[in-house]
């Protein structure tokens, strides 16, 4: 059996969560194992958190406990596989059958290579998948099992003491849930450029996103921020503007469904993650690409 362990924002199944179930589900049909999904009903406490799942572990004994990257899995994750004495492999982005074994994929140093890890001895092997490494929408619904609630253990002294909570600023559209995202970078050269970005965005019904120097600049909020010390994203469509492409950047977004990539030199790092590439002035071509969406709706 495979457990998958669910997260919840504003009363709805993330998207992190429904991604990790995609993963169990194709693991599940390639090694003929049922997959539930299971939820602490607790506010959210890691020594909470550990007890829970640890009994359920020990009652069910799951080949695989699954859950998304999160700051919060993160947080509880390795706690669980040092009670359980079992191993972790932490941020996966994909997997394989290699005879009975499961192989799975963990992307190492900025994503600059990959790193194979074979979980051996009884599970189960706890794992948390980087978000966009296995598309949501492409969830089995009707395969979806129903989302087990279990309560903390009671009398567990919580490790923390909450004393208030807020939520983070967010840009117009979540950019973790946005299905086509138009970024932009220091290529557009001032901070009014960033007008051309809006509008394409605002024709294509797409989110904002930028890269770092746009955000340390202080064109855009930190909120917009896309790359390894921003939010992680996997779009339908990703279409990056004068975005040269570092590497803090591509593990931002290097798992979107399709990125097209606007930008004047042509031996920009981008065009070798991108589908699609324009190699030309972003200042001519952005406006026209804004002009066609409109007059194509119109």
């Amino acid at each position: 059996m495979i457990l998958v362990i669910a997260e919840y924002r504003d009363d709805t199944l993330t998207t992190t969560t429904r991604e990790a179930i995609v993963f169990a589900q194709r693991v599940g049909r390639d090694s003929g194992e049922p997959v539930e999904v299971v939820a602490v009903d607790s506010s959210y406490d890691p020594a909470i958190y550990v007890q829970a799942l640890k009994s359920i572990a020990e009652q069910r004994s799951p080949s695989l406990m699954v859950t998304g990257h999160t700051t919060q899995s993160m947080d509880y994750m390795p706690r669980l596989a040092a009670a359980l004495r079992k191993p972790l492999a932490a941020g996966c982005v994909d997997y394989e059958k290699v005879g009975d074994r499961l192989v799975l994929t963990r992307q190492i140093f900025n994503a600059k290579m990959n790193l194979k890890v074979v979980p051996i001895g009884p599970g189960p092997c706890l794992v948390t998948m980087v978000p966009g490494s296995f598309p949501a929408d492409e969830l089995d619904a009707g395969a979806m099992p129903q989302i087990e609630k279990v309560q903390g253990p009671e009398g567990i002294t919580p490790s923390r003491q909450i004393i208030d909570t807020a939520r983070a600023p967010k840009g117009d559209v979540d950019l973790g849930s946005a299905s086509i995202i138009v970024a932009g970078g220091r290529g557009l050269k001032q901070k009014e450029n960033f007008s051309i970005i809006s509008e394409l965005a605002d024709a294509l019904g797409a989110a904002v996103g930028a890269s770092r120097p746009v955000v340390d600049a202080e064109w855009m909020p930190r909120e917009y921020q896309i790359g390894s010390s921003g939010q992680t994203v996997a779009p339908k469509l990703y279409i990056a503007v004068g975005i040269s492409g570092a590497i803090q950047h591509l593990v931002g977004m290097q798992n979107s469904r399709c990125i097209v990539a606007i930008n004047k030199d042509a031996e920009a790092p981008i065009f070798k993650v991108a589908h699609y590439g324009i190699v030309d002035d972003l200042f001519k071509v952005v406006p026209a690409l804004t002009r066609l969406v409109r007059d194509l709706k119109g």
